[in-house]
């Protein structure tokens, strides 16, 4: 329908990134806001009182600032509270802007109740909410919404998510081509542009650097000793420069649950359907309950963590780095939790290992983690010292596991 989204979030995110957010959250503390809401939440509503008063852009904004808009459209997710208040914050603002919210639910997950027999309630729910929103757009707009160029961008979108599984799937090899450093900036087009061809055309250039890189035996350092997984979290936009300190250690990420695509297409079991809107509540569904079964056959065990044991396995992971942001609980709640579970279910990890006179024997091999604490946005939250001087503590405790199972053999 033409029209053009401007993500807050991401906003926010530049914002932290180019450490200028601060600016904007005392703005809104001083519109009696809390510093411990979501500080995505917390920059915006400071940049938009400040537009508002001055009839421009603040002076200096990051990348120029952050258009009006002409409509908000909000979508918790039953994952982000601030995704559906932020809006009604921001229109006492600009209270001429209209709101719409989709509500867009999936099953939690529970061990004696089965996706497949509450799934047809949830496609409903949200096959009515995507036409709820067509229809607050055509008012809008004024434009009657095109179902052959929806389904056009559907189609182009599924190939995408497709490629993009392909493309980071290419970071199993050793060297890691590609590292979670990296991963929080390609992430751009998957997040912000999903449906056109710059996000599948940039994929598809990606797919290909990195098969280059893969052919050159060309890895995220000369020296590869240790492959980390990003278990969890949201990055601090503004000290990105942390995965380069990891890197100096010899440590990389070739995987992370943040940002990134969970199967291709065909497997999250979709019918067959030609509807673009059914197609999208399917895509949805399968998406966050794709891990559902898999939790099921291991005692103890849940989706995220599931989650992580795939990673594990796959991209033959030495430990785990977590990130706990202090103003984003919903995304982060439960962190600490899937670390203690996966502790109970899968530590230590049965490998086996070629020993002397060249037979296999069976091996318990540790999984070391690490749990970073500050924001995303709130750099007065963050210490580099004390950042430093976890990852070193770390990389010590893989250096000794490593010698420990050297030892054994």
């Amino acid at each position: 329908m033409d029209v053009v989204p401007v993500w807050t979030e991401n906003y926010a995110g530049v914002c932290g990134a180019k450490r200028d957010a601060e600016r904007f959250l005392e703005r809104a503390e001083s519109q009696s806001f809390s510093r411990s809401l979501c500080t995505y939440a917390l920059c915006g509503l400071g940049f938009d009182q400040w537009r508002e008063e001055l009839g421009e852009m603040p002076p200096d904004a990051p990348w120029g600032g952050q258009a009006r808009p002409d409509m908000m459209l909000s979508s918790g997710q039953i994952l982000c509270d601030p995704r559906n208040k932020w809006y009604q914050a921001a229109q006492q603002y600009m209270p001429d802007v209209p709101i719409h919210n989709v509500d867009l639910p999936y099953p939690l997950y529970e061990d004696d109740i089965e996706v497949a027999d509450v799934q047809d309630y949830y496609i409903k729910h949200i096959i009515e909410e995507l036409r709820l929103l067509i229809k607050f757009l055509e008012k809008q707009t004024g434009k009657k919404m095109d179902y052959d160029r929806l389904s056009e961008f559907v189609d182009l979108g599924e190939r995408t998510w497709n490629l993009i599984w392909e493309t980071y799937e290419l970071r199993r090899a050793v060297p890691t081509p590609m590292g979670t450093g990296d991963a929080m900036n390609t992430m751009v087009p998957m997040v912000f542009m999903m449906g056109t061809q710059e996000a599948y055309d940039f994929y598809l250039d990606l797919n290909k650097e990195l098969k280059d890189k893969i052919a050159k035996k060309e890895g995220v350092v000369e020296d590869e000793k240790y492959r980390l997984l990003w278990g969890g979290g949201l990055p601090s936009w503004f000290a990105l420069t942390d995965f380069n300190y990891f890197n100096s250690k010899g440590a990389v990420f070739p995987v992370e649950t943040t940002y990134r695509m969970i199967e291709p297409i065909y497997r999250l079991n979709m019918p067959d359907t030609n509807d673009p809107i059914e197609r999208l509540a399917w895509r949805w569904l399968g998406y966050w309950t794709y891990w559902y079964d898999k939790a099921k056959k291991r005692p103890g065990s849940e989706p995220d963590v599931e989650r992580l044991i795939q990673y594990i396995e796959d991209y033959q992971i030495d430990g785990v780095v977590m990130h706990e942001a202090f103003s984003c609980r919903t995304w982060h709640l439960g962190l600490i939790w899937q670390l203690n579970q996966l502790r109970k279910i899968y530590k230590p990890i049965p490998v086996l290992i070629l020993g002397q006179g060249g037979k296999k024997k069976e091996e318990k091999r540790e999984l070391p983690s690490l749990i970073l604490e500050s924001d995303i946005i709130d750099i007065s939250t963050y210490s580099e010292v004390d950042t430093r001087n976890r990852i070193d503590a770390f990389i010590e405790t893989l250096e000794q596991v490593r010698k420990n199972k050297a030892n054994r053999r």
